[in-house]
């Protein structure tokens, strides 16, 4: 009886069903991801007969790894993620995390992938000292996880925001030193603080060498939108806007695509300012510039990085729009206003400086 119990157990067992996307033609695999590291994403795949089949997969082939965790409160944090939640997101990780027999049941290989989106929920929540130690945890315990990288590009983002340059340079070392793939990344993410200190063509430099060692369209990609922005400092539009174009003809990542977006809006702003326009002119450039922004707020949500500063730049545009011809574009200024309080009102960005600058921005429109 116990031998019969056993085999049913066994037949009724929940079988693991991971799906790995990878950059090329957005190919999902079914299968179970046993390692996610640095060196190669680990996975087996079982036939109609039951034979299973391992596979090593480059991991910077794989553009995502959705986890299959039976796990209720994995499952409600990363439906909160998906949908931009990110504070009950962190919520719910972090209630595993604390939970060490809930902990205990987060298979090895998905541990990694816990803390990651643990940390970057509480830093898209805004929770700067919270997500940095968690991130630090991560890159501690897991040195070789596949989630290094984005955990270093968090970091240095936050370094950024934070004024805190001084911790970037010994991040960069811990990727670069890798080797392959993560030298780009490292040369991306140097790029990203020196355009922070205010030196674009040192910038620029880097981000065109990161550009130029990767394949990874994800890389690549980020890479021609800081080569962008150094353009558009040096008031090169056309190279700008070519860059953005570019990027986006590659079917980068969501969150590149809505950096190419806001980048070729911030172009559009800056042609119709060089160019002195005014009346018609000026209003069909700042129309084209909205559309853009819009394109980011709707088509691409919730990237910190990106969202909130369309935000801004969208409302900017409509309150220009407004003054050019105050009686024939009256509703631009509520427009302009829907979109600052839409910024404002957002408990993901209402801490930020763009929502700081909507604030001012409303009060020069009421």
């Amino acid at each position: 009886m116990a031998v019969l119990v056993l085999l049913g157990a066994a037949v009724t067992a929940r079988a693991v069903e991971d799906r790995v996307i990878k950059y090329k033609n957005k190919e999902v695999v079914t299968c179970t991801v046993t390692k996610a590291d640095l060196g190669g994403v680990d996975i087996e795949q079982r036939d109609k007969t039951g034979a299973v089949a391992k596979v090593s997969l480059g991991a910077a082939d794989v553009a995502e790894i959705e986890w299959d965790v039976n796990d209720p409160e994995w499952r409600a944090g990363m439906s909160a993620f998906d949908s931009t939640q990110f504070g009950v997101a962190a919520q719910r990780f972090q209630g595993i995390l604390n939970d060490p027999e809930e902990l205990a049941k987060i298979r090895a290989a998905a541990k990694p992938a816990l803390y990651y989106f643990c940390a970057e929920s509480l830093f898209r929540a805004g929770k700067l000292d919270d997500a940095v130690p968690m991130f630090e945890k991560l890159m501690n315990e897991f040195k070789t996880s596949y989630y290094i990288p984005r955990a270093v590009g968090s970091l240095v983002d936050a370094a950024i925001q934070t004024s805190k340059l001084e911790k970037v340079p010994p991040l960069l070392a811990q990727i670069r030193e890798k080797g392959g793939e993560q030298k780009a990344l490292a040369d991306y993410y140097e790029g990203q603080m020196l355009m922070a200190k205010g030196d674009a063509a040192a910038a620029d430099r880097m981000f065109t060498a990161a550009a130029g060692s990767t394949s990874v369209p994800a890389t690549k990609g980020m890479a021609l939108m800081g080569s962008a922005q150094c353009a558009i400092k040096a008031n090169n539009l056309t190279r700008a806007r070519d860059l953005a174009k570019s990027a986006l003809l590659a079917e980068p990542p969501a969150s590149v695509a809505g950096a190419a977006h806001l980048t070729i809006g911030d172009a559009l702003v800056a042609e119709a300012d060089a160019q002195k326009l005014s009346g018609e002119a000026l209003q069909s450039k700042l129309l084209d510039a909205v559309l853009e922004y819009m394109r980011v707020v709707e088509q691409y949500k919730g990237d910190k990085r990106t969202e909130p500063e369309a935000m801004l730049k969208a409302g900017d545009c409509l309150q220009r729009l407004y003054k050019s011809n105050p009686t024939a574009r009256s509703a631009d200024r509520h427009r302009a206003l829907t979109m600052y309080n839409r910024l404002t009102n957002d408990s993901r960005y209402r801490t930020s400086r763009w929502a700081a600058q909507a604030t001012e921005a409303i009060k020069n429109l009421r």
